[in-house]
């Protein structure tokens, strides 16, 4: 099974010449599931009132939403046997690029989020008894 990923008909053929696999499938329903975390979050951030959570919240939806709608897309092109753009490589890429982003936004969470939420709530405090 993995020595069959590494073979170049599984990287760059299209579906066509090698069927719609388990790991097309897997990557259609983790796009529909990102997809649909970004939109249960949309709703759930308009109850948030506090603007430093709704900064981290927005940074992933944006990237459930953009990668949500990217695999969506590439499974549409799978589907209908576009050679080049619906080959394995593509979507391996653009997850390698979610990580990045994902990381990105957690070096910023555990970074300037957590400062930045201390003051906030530090001039709440002092907001509170005055």
């Amino acid at each position: 099974m993995i020595s069959q990923i590494f073979t170049k008909t599984w990287m760059f053929g299209t579906a066509q010449f090698v069927g719609i696999s388990r790991t097309d499938k897997f990557s259609f329903i983790l796009s529909c599931v990102l997809l649909v975390t970004s939109i249960v979050m949309a709703f759930w951030m308009r109850t948030k009132k506090d603007s430093i959570k709704k900064n981290i919240q927005k940074r992933w939806r944006a990237l459930f939403a953009t990668f949500g709608v990217l695999g969506l897309i590439w499974s549409f092109l799978r589907y209908e046997y576009i050679v080049g753009i619906s080959s394995h490589i593509v979507i391996i890429i653009l997850y390698f690029i979610a990580l990045i982003w994902g990381i990105s936004i957690l070096k910023y969470y555990f970074g300037k989020y957590k400062r930045q939420l201390a003051e906030h709530e530090k001039q709440e405090q002092i907001k509170k008894y005055l």
